[in-house]
Formats: C-alpha cells, sequence, structure tokens
C-alpha cells in the first residue's frame, strides 16, 4: 500500500472561501499531505499508546466501527473499545463507510475542515451509515490524532479559582480592573463580560453604520445571513462591514479592543479582512428559518481549530440582551477540551451563563468556548445587535488568504439563507 497518487504536495488548506466558495490558501509546510497507509499502520497506533482516555462513558454507548474510504478503494476501519481504538485495514466490518478523496481526508485529519465543512461542501458520501455518526466519532478523533484533552458533557470539570474554589462565573469586570485579574478569568473560564466600554455617542455613530450595512445587504452578496419572518426574508447577519464603514474598519486599533484583545494572548491581533472581518449578529424575533438562532457550536466547528486557536471574538453590544431579546449563552470552561454539540435538553446540569448585557458593554469569548444564541423569548421583543471582531494568532495570517474564511463554505448550497445542518441530511 501507497500513499502516494492524488496529493497536493503544497499543504493549502483547499476548497473553502469567500464569495466562490474556493480558495487556495498560504503554503505552510506543517500541514502537508499525510501518507494514509502509514498513518493507519504505525502513527495512529503509536499516538493511540500515549492517550489514556479516547472515549467518554456516554460516546462508548453509542460509538460503532467507522471506516474511511478514499477513492482508489483503500479503507481503514476505526473499532472503539473502552480503553482505546483497534484500527483494521479495510470497511467492510464498518457500521459507517465515510468515503471522500485524498485530500479532503488530509484536511480532515489536520483538522483543516471539520466534518461540518466538508458536509456543507458536499465532499462526503457514506455507502454505509450516517453523518451523524461521523460527527459523533469526530471529538474521538481528535483526542486521538492530536492528543486535545476531552470536555465531558455528561461530567465536566469544575471551573475553579486560583485557591481552587468554584469560580465566581457571573463575575463581570470594567477597563478599570486589571489585565491580570481579567485574564485570568477569561482563561478560566472561556468567556469575559465587560461594562460600559462604550459611550453613547460612540454607540449611536456605530448603530448608524450597522444600520446602513444592513440594509445594502442582499441575499445572494455571500456576505450576509437570512432568515425567514412571516414569509419575508430578513438579514440576521452581515459580514465585512468594515470594507464600507471606516469607523468599523477602525475598532481593532482602537487601544480598548487591542487591550481586549491582548487577554487571550499577546501575539493575537484583528482580523478585518478574512474570517468575515466585522460583522453584526443579528437577533430576529419570529425567524422561522435558517441560522438566526444559533445552537451550541465553536467558532472553529467548520474547522482551522489549529490554524485560528486561540481565536478571540469580541462582540460590542449595541443594544441590550437579555433572553426576551435572545442572549448569548456561554458553557463556562468548554474550551479546556474536545466534546461533542449538546442538545438543548442536556444543558440542565452544567455551568451554563446567560450573559445580560447593557448598551455598549463588551464580551469576549475563545473560539472554542461551546456558545449558543437562542431565539428571543419575546416575539414582539426589537431583538438586539452585536458587533464583532476577531483576534487571531499570527498562523492564522499565514494559512488563510484577504477575504477567505472558513463559515465562506455555508454559502455552497442557498446563497445567504445559510441551514442548520439537521436540515441538510
Amino acid at each position: 500500500r501507497s500513499g502516494g497518487g492524488r496529493q497536493d504536495r503544497t499543504g493549502r488548506l483547499g476548497p473553502i472561501g469567500r464569495g466562490t466558495a474556493t480558495f487556495e490558501a498560504v503554503t505552510n509546510d506543517r500541514f502537508g499531505p499525510i501518507d494514509f497507509d502509514r498513518f493507519h499502520l504505525e502513527q495512529l497506533p503509536a499516538r493511540l499508546l500515549d492517550r489514556p482516555r479516547v472515549f467518554t462513558a456516554a460516546d462508548l454507548e453509542v460509538v460503532r466501527p467507522i471506516a474511511f474510504r478514499l477513492e482508489d478503494g483503500r479503507a481503514d476501519t476505526y473499532t472503539p473499545t473502552p480503553e482505546t481504538i483497534v484500527i483494521s485495514p479495510g470497511g467492510d466490518d464498518a457500521h459507517t463507510v465515510v468515503a471522500l478523496a485524498y485530500d479532503d481526508w488530509c484536511a480532515f485529519t489536520w483538522e483543516l475542515k471539520s466534518c461540518f465543512a466538508l458536509f456543507y461542501a458536499e465532499r462526503l458520501s457514506f455507502p454505509r451509515g450516517s453523518f451523524g455518526h461521523l460527527a459523533r466519532w469526530e471529538p474521538a478523533l481528535r483526542v486521538a490524532i492530536d492528543g486535545q484533552p476531552i470536555y465531558d458533557l455528561t461530567d465536566p470539570s469544575p471551573v475553579l479559582d486560583a485557591a481552587g474554589r468554584p469560580l465566581d462565573l457571573h463575575r463581570t469586570f470594567t477597563l478599570d480592573d486589571s489585565d491580570a485579574d481579567m485574564r485570568d478569568f477569561i482563561d478560566r473560564a472561556g468567556y469575559i463580560h465587560l461594562r460600559g466600554v462604550m459611550a453613547a455617542d460612540e454607540l449611536e455613530a456605530l448603530r448608524g453604520d450597522v444600520a446602513l450595512g444592513i440594509e445594502r445587504a442582499r441575499p445572494d452578496d455571500k456576505r450576509s445571513w437570512w432568515t425567514t419572518v412571516e414569509g419575508v426574508d430578513v438579514c440576521n447577519r452581515v459580514n465585512y462591514l468594515n470594507d464600507a464603514s471606516t469607523l468599523i474598519a477602525g475598532l481593532g486599533a482602537d487601544e480598548r479592543f487591542r487591550r481586549i484583545g491582548a487577554l487571550g494572548g499577546p501575539d493575537l491581533r484583528d482580523a478585518p479582512d478574512r474570517l468575515d472581518g466585522n460583522g453584526v449578529v443579528i437577533k430576529v424575533p419570529g425567524a422561522t428559518s435558517g441560522l438566526a438562532d444559533l445552537p451550541w457550536h465553536r467558532d472553529c466547528g467548520m474547522g482551522g481549530h489549529p490554524v485560528k486557536c486561540p481565536m478571540l471574538n469580541i462582540g460590542i453590544q449595541l443594544d441590550e440582551a437579555t433572553a426576551a431579546a435572545g442572549q448569548l449563552l456561554v458553557l463556562a470552561g468548554s474550551h479546556r477540551g474536545t466534546s461533542r454539540l449538546p442538545a438543548s435538553t442536556e444543558v440542565g446540569g452544567l455551568p451554563v451563563l446567560a450573559l445580560t448585557t447593557e448598551p455598549g458593554d463588551v464580551t469576549a469569548h475563545f473560539g472554542h468556548t461551546l456558545h449558543a444564541a437562542p431565539p428571543p423569548t419575546d416575539r414582539d421583543a426589537a431583538g438586539r445587535r452585536a458587533l464583532y471582531l476577531s483576534f487571531v494568532p499570527p498562523l492564522t495570517f499565514e494559512m488563510i488568504g484577504l477575504g477567505q474564511g472558513y463559515n465562506d463554505v455555508l454559502f455552497t448550497r442557498d446563497a445567504g439563507h445559510i441551514q442548520h445542518v439537521d436540515a441538510l441530511r
């Protein structure tokens, strides 16, 4: 068996991109081609020797053998055991068979593209089994391949302060607090809430430019997301607002936001020219389609965790955020590991915080922190708007070109009417 053949030897990310949904990112030797056979015969088994735990108890109840099969017919099966994963050649005995191209398998193995990105791009097929089974396997594969720790949704580790006591997850900060205190909190909790960062006149100016950007958006512009309210298309997200607004474009250079961005790491810098730029998320009461109401997810959920994390996403709250208006929920401590995505019925016993904010407040969360934005509870509420900036590490700029981002794959199917993956199965 050989790992040669149709290899992209540049280490490029491959087909994701703004507008056309395809681009080739900058070369990086770190993410080069992987020998399919050697990986399964030698490399992955060797890594598994160093993994004390691959599955949670809940995973072991549902996962079954899964095989990855390339276009040339080569396949290997991953069989779960209570302690590890056993790799065997072929796929005849697998419960689920994932068929994909060699380059896509490499991108998946490197976590440059997740199973969700490949599914949206229609790069996967399932001669046997289903996408849902692959999605359930992926966190265990990240443990096995990369050594990521498990975040066990059924038995999460408590979030503790420096003295070993439960962290006050409801604590808020202002810019008068020390960087050390704020950094310690976000490192432990995965998010932070700062009060009163923006003045009223600044907010009013931002609202004006945001409103103009929303007014100019169109469902087919591949910069905006749309939903439906009573049969009418309504915009629920606009990316790259900085392209038409010098005010929004300059936010990343504002000393306040540079300081907040540095809480995620001293080398992080803002990325207004890629990864959706500086964009607004809009909570729309009465939305009945698309991803207006975001389920639990990670911002690296389409892939790129080793490229853009620790990404810090900073949200400037343009409106009041309450349950009635549709507020941000965060799962404290979830940035410390990998896990499947929880169902809304599973979070009752988890350290979930609903961030109630005032206009001018700022929230920040790591991209790997599990978070959600459920629908407004009051259909007659005005909803809310939050303007987001992303601060990312240097590797992001090496791997992601101008105007390109992981979420662009969402435009592959139906213009700006972005659908939840469950609606596409």
